[in-house]
């Protein structure tokens, strides 16, 4: 058996052979991430009599430049393993003491990491789970966006026209926004009139706001404190940040129908069936979850989430209690979110979180336990392919729901 480490990179990847003794078999070289890079890759590879069914390749999890090569090598019949950069430098330091580092020393102690450690073969799972992964994590960026640009209206607004907040439950809701658009400072609301600020107020809010509304508007726009000085100017920014937010929630609405008809496609449509899950964080924790059957116990998806606690002995000192971080922080949110919202839902969450608060945990250490209790049911559900159930059915598999309570850990860790 041969072993062949790739370190990857942007634009060139670096490859070395190792045999099962750990003697280098061929020397690092360097082949292009494109592909008359990759038809060097198996040439090189030919040149030394490897066989695809005779080796192992090894390459680490560098952002998304690992992908095409992992595609390429499997449909070539190769078994790829995609490793952790968290394995790979705790193995450096095992290794050397020595701060050497290099892309054709990292590709051979990549080789030399899958001699002396059993890896199973990867794969990039389900596609329309991985389409689920990508969508919801577009989405989650699209959410931070708009909340940035919310931030910075709301600073604006505080400036030219501090009261106006006051006005609207929603400063950016339809109705506020088709204000905004049209008289963001006093100066301009008193200008627009009463009669024509009720009827864009009227049309906007489809008649549930009228005239009261646009009163109560040019009153505080007569009592304002807001500043006058650059308002022009600062009216026309608030205006384009207005129009980019509700570009931003029709570009989330789109999204949000897309991904509920593909959650509708995998076994994470079972996981809105949970009291308090709706299909956003449902698709948000199958997409990070890909295929559960990878996962032999909720122990092993708690610590792939980073939710798994750690621990530290030395003499008479024994910490332990803080959560890890070391997994999926996409997860790990998901589905601490998706917690929050069970155990309001659900006495079954409900009562074990009342259970720990009542035992003296704080909030964020309470909910990281219900958290943790969550992804056992949602490796059940998602396994067994079926609805919550209160009680768990006679065909339940052992072992799923049942996670140890040790060491509970916190978020605030």
């Amino acid at each position: 058996m041969l072993y062949v480490g790739i370190d990857i990179a942007k634009k060139n990847h670096v490859a070395a052979v190792v045999d099962e003794e750990g003697e280098m078999v061929k020397d690092a070289f360097k082949f292009e991430n494109s592909s008359p890079g990759f038809a060097r890759l198996l040439m090189q590879l030919g040149s030394i009599e490897v066989q695809a069914d005779e080796c192992l390749v090894g390459m680490e999890a560098t952002g998304h430049y690992w992908v095409a090569l992992f595609d390429f090598l499997t449909s070539h019949g190769f078994e790829v393993v995609v490793i952790n950069p968290l394995q790979t430098d705790a193995y450096r330091r095992v290794d050397t003491v020595r701060q050497t580092k290099t892309d054709p020393i990292d590709a051979r102690l990549i080789a030399d990491l899958l001699r002396v450690k059993k890896f199973e073969p990867s794969a990039l799972g389900d596609e329309t789970c991985d389409s689920l992964k990508h969508l919801t994590r577009f989405r989650m960026s699209v959410i931070v966006d708009c909340t940035t640009l919310k931030n910075k209206a709301t600073a604006i607004l505080d400036r030219i026209f501090p009261e106006y907040t006051g006005v609207f439950a929603n400063p950016y809701g339809p109705t506020s926004r088709a204000v905004l658009k049209r008289c963001a400072t006093p100066r301009q609301v008193i200008k627009t009139g009463i009669n024509r600020l009720t009827r864009i107020i009227d049309v906007s809010s489809y008649g549930r706001c009228g005239r009261g509304k646009a009163e109560e508007l040019v009153l505080v726009a007569r009592r304002s404190i807001g500043v006058g000085f650059s308002s022009d100017a600062l009216a026309m920014e608030l205006r384009m940040i207005v129009d980019r937010i509700e570009y931003l929630e029709n570009l989330v609405k789109s999204l949000d129908e897309e991904i509920a008809l593909l959650l509708k496609e995998t076994p994470g449509k079972w996981l809105t069936t949970i009291p308090g899950i709706g299909s956003t964080l449902a698709a948000q924790i199958a997409g990070e979850i890909g295929d559960a059957h990878r996962f032999d116990s909720p122990k092993k998806l708690v610590a792939f989430a980073g939710m798994d606690a750690t621990k530290y002995q030395s003499g008479t000192r024994d910490d332990a209690g803080h959560m890890s971080k070391h997994g999926s922080s996409q997860l790990r949110y998901a589905l601490i979110q998706a917690a929050d919202g069970a155990r309001r839902c659900c006495a079954y969450f409900g009562d074990y979180y009342d259970k720990k608060v009542a035992q003296g945990a704080h909030y964020y250490h309470a909910i990281s336990c219900v958290a943790r209790k969550l992804a056992g049911v949602v490796l059940a559900l998602m396994k067994e392919e079926r609805p919550w159930q209160d009680t768990p059915p006679a065909n339940h598999q052992p072992g799923h729901l049942l996670l140890a309570d040790t060491q509970p850990t916190s978020v605030a860790g």
